[in-house]
């Protein structure tokens, strides 16, 4: 059953150089990655570069890559220059933090210098650039995401992180407490790979250390905040995240505007045409909207793309005036479809079919299908018709003419007789 819920998230998301990728065999293949190794490997006999972090974690455990981090033992400056040699093009936005990104045939590779963290309150850190692997391991966030992999395939993994990886333990490297207080984002971070990769219960020092360490997160820019918990809505089971007691907890302390988390409870009985079609605008609108000015203050709280906020809206409008018949009714489909938009239609839909008390799937997936089909009607009278036939000039009466025809012609199922335009418009 849980097949169906893959990569349910975004089903139009652009194709990326990376789709095809599905193991690190196909990793090293890509030309941008040899392109990059033949740069900065070749300057001595030592191994210079390997990948690490999230790429490494996804192929080892047959998910889609959506960036590429490298790790060096080369510092910055020595990067800059070679890559200045050999007229790669880089950009320096991390550099404080060792990070150059390089982008080859649309692909980013994110290439940082070894380090390990000198201080740091909670947000920043300062860092030293080390030319020790094991120390680089040790400073990141947790077990599953200190493996490294060279361009052969061959895995260095000093922390026992793959064995972790493949038994569903997630854990912070070393002390909890420590690790949180370097980065409180990892608060987040923890239950976005708990949600996704955990096949146990949560360790108590865990989550004791979570807890405590909970106010931190007002330190952290809302815009990271937000970013993090849209990489958890991402998931494929992110509504895992609201059936662990622990996890559900937490996260509405952080955010307790997520009051409606119930509506996913029946999730899975869902058929897969409706919830293919989830988005994070969506989600959140499901799980924040009511008659109360709940999701007006996430809104005004944290920051939103005016696409994004939008959409929200949006719902939020509409589920003040929902009516369900109304919205399965084909003909009333092509009315409010033409009024909005298709795409809007269709997430009113299938928040309906959350937040409804009692809806049927079945129409529900017939109606996606046929939005899915509908080609818009044209309103077939211009301004320059009614010049022509009625001696209209330009202004604020034509413009006042064309939007009565056009309200008339909606109302009567997209059809107009132009010999009725006289009566619409009472003209003499």
């Amino acid at each position: 059953m849980l097949d169906q819920f893959k990569s349910f998230i975004s089903p139009n998301k652009e194709s990326s150089p990376l789709d095809n990728i599905k193991n690190l065999q196909d990793l090293k293949n890509i030309v941008a990655t040899k392109s990059i190794f033949s740069i900065l490997d070749n300057q001595d006999k030592s191994n210079k570069l390997k990948f690490v972090g999230g790429c490494v974690r996804k192929l080892l455990n047959k998910e889609k890559v959506n960036d590429i981090d490298i790790a060096t033992s080369l510092t910055p400056s020595e990067l800059k220059n070679i890559l200045t040699e050999k007229k790669v093009f880089f950009t320096e936005i991390g550099i404080a933090h060792g990070t150059i990104t390089v982008v080859i045939n649309k692909i980013s590779f994110e290439i940082t210098t070894l380090r390990k963290d000198v201080s740091t309150d909670g947000r920043h850190a300062n860092v030293e650039f080390i030319s020790d692997w094991e120390t680089d391991a040790k400073r990141r966030d947790f077990t599953i995401n200190a493996i490294y992999s060279d361009l052969k395939g061959e895995i260095y993994d000093p922390l026992d992180g793959l064995a972790d990886l493949k038994n569903g333990i997630v854990k912070f490297i070393g002390d909890p407490n420590e690790r949180i207080k370097e980065d409180y984002l990892r608060i987040l971070r923890y239950f976005r790979f708990y949600t996704q990769y955990s096949k146990h219960k949560h360790d108590i020092a865990t989550i004791q250390s979570i807890k405590k360490n909970l106010d931190g997160i007002a330190k952290i820019s809302k815009e990271r905040i937000l970013d993090e918990f849209f990489k958890i809505l991402n998931l494929k089971n992110f509504y895992e995240l609201f059936n662990d007691e622990v996890s559900c907890s937490v996260i509405l302390t952080i955010f307790p505007q997520l009051k409606y988390y119930d509506r996913f409870r029946s999730i899975k009985n869902i058929p897969y045409r409706i919830i293919s079609r989830l988005n994070i605008p969506l989600i959140l609108s499901i799980l924040l909207i009511d008659k109360s000015d709940n999701c007006e203050f996430f809104l005004y709280k944290y920051k939103f793309s005016n696409k994004n906020k939008n959409k929200i809206l949006f719902l939020l409008n509409k589920y003040k005036e929902i009516n369900i018949e109304e919205l399965l009714d084909e003909q009333k489909l092509v009315k409010l479809s033409y009024l909005n938009s298709t795409a809007e239609i269709i997430d009113w839909l299938v928040f309906s079919t959350f937040i409804a008390e009692k809806i049927d799937f079945s129409i529900v997936e017939k109606r996606i299908i046929f939005l899915d089909k509908l080609i818009l009607p044209v309103f077939p009278i211009t301004a320059d018709y009614l010049k022509l036939k009625y001696n209209y000039s330009e202004s604020k009466e034509l413009g006042l003419a064309l939007k009565k025809l056009e309200q008339s012609w909606i109302d009567n199922e997209f059809i107009i007789d132009k010999n009725e335009i006289k009566n619409i418009l009472k003209l003499g």
